[in-house]
């Protein structure tokens, strides 16, 4: 199994990414005015975000990677537009398996599934995990280790 996640994980990145190359203007704004005090964007992976629809409402979100300034925890923040709200997972929060820390995580993708987009977050040759919404809330699905 972790030889076929190996092997066809850069293939699926390439599908299933659907990254912009500048991060929305919205986004930037929402970021400083509310997160930006606590976390800082970290670009540890390429892309550092995604834009998608992430809650099923029909407007494009977007998910960052972060870290908590005063721990150096990494997670994803999750902005919604048109709601003015945004969702921390891991930095410093626990969310899932995913536990308060994502710094194990070396790779992440957007996936098109139904009606809202996910994240697919692992770890290469290990865990990996798919993050959605199930209409009120965001969750962990685990798919390996």
């Amino acid at each position: 199994m972790n030889a076929l996640l190996t092997f066809f994980l850069p293939a699926l990145v390439c599908l299933t990414a659907r990254a912009v190359e500048e991060l929305p203007s919205w986004a930037i704004k929402a970021f400083n005015e509310k997160l930006s005090a606590r976390y800082e964007l970290v670009q540890k992976m390429e892309p550092s975000f995604f834009a998608g629809d992430f809650n099923g409402d029909g407007r494009s979100d977007v998910a960052l990677l972060i870290q908590e300034r005063t721990t150096g925890k990494v997670g994803i923040a999750i902005l919604e537009s048109g709601k003015n709200q945004f969702k921390i997972l891991g930095a410093g929060k626990f969310f899932g398996n995913g536990g308060d820390d994502f710094s194990w995580m070396d790779v992440w993708s957007m996936r098109h599934s139904g009606k809202a987009d996910q994240l697919f977050v692992g770890k290469r040759k290990a865990a990996s995990a798919v993050i959605y919404w199930d209409g009120s809330k965001y969750k962990w699905q685990q798919e390996g280790d």
